[in-house]
């Protein structure tokens, strides 16, 4: 009888962890499969912000190489002793508009803070990703430069060292073209060390599009 009884007890034992075993295991593939499915979520969503960020960067290369065109028919004109019509103010203050970039990163900073990154497990696209933001300072250190050279040297020129009255006696309102061109000249570095950040930029972005794509599939 106690021979019995003792069979009886590490049978249901045996039932028991056998049973904990499997709801261990439905309740972990259940969690994999929660994981999996904000994963992939997580990587639409900054797949989507990425593209948007990219259409935004190919606009403002298109605006600088605009800027740049307007730098080089501006530079020869200024202090040349040549008469000058409307179009010379025209393209200088085109060139005054300078172009932000503001990223979409509202995915990536919830990845960061809610320590989702975590689930990214391929290292990577992980340090891909991690490598593309960092990559957005560095061209936002750029943005920055130029914005400054424009407000700090032109825009100050345009309010300190320009007589608007003249433009109705059919006059150039510059009162200093000199320092003007060399305003300009200095900006034209700027324009294409932006063009050169935001090229970087696109390649990072088609870079890190490339990675997620290969994730998703």
């Amino acid at each position: 009888m106690a021979k019995t009884t003792w069979k009886y007890t590490l049978r249901e034992i045996i039932i028991v962890i056998i049973g904990i075993s499997i709801a261990f295991s439905m309740n972990k593939c259940a969690e994999n499969a929660k994981d999996n499915k904000l994963k992939t979520q997580y990587l639409t969503n900054l797949k989507s912000d990425i593209e948007a960020d990219k259409a935004h960067l190919q606009k403002n290369i298109e605006a600088i190489n605009n800027k740049l065109e307007l730098c080089s028919k501006i530079i020869p004109v200024l202090n040349s002793g040549t008469d000058q019509d409307m179009q010379l103010l025209y393209n200088i203050f085109e060139i005054v508009k300078y172009e932000n970039f503001s990223p979409k990163s509202t995915t990536y900073k919830t990845l960061i803070h809610s320590g989702d990154l975590k689930l990214i497990e391929d290292f990577k696209l992980k340090t891909t990703i991690q490598q593309h933001y960092s990559n957005y300072d560095e061209l936002a250190d750029v943005y920055v430069r130029h914005t400054s050279l424009i407000k700090d040297y032109l825009g100050n020129y345009l309010v300190n060292h320009s007589d608007y009255d003249q433009i109705q006696k059919g006059n150039s309102p510059f009162l200093d073209e000199i320092k003007l061109k060399n305003i300009v000249r200095a900006l034209l570095t700027t324009f294409n060390d932006k063009k050169e950040a935001t090229k970087l930029g696109l390649d990072s972005c088609d870079h890190l599009i490339a990675e997620i794509d290969t994730a998703l599939e």
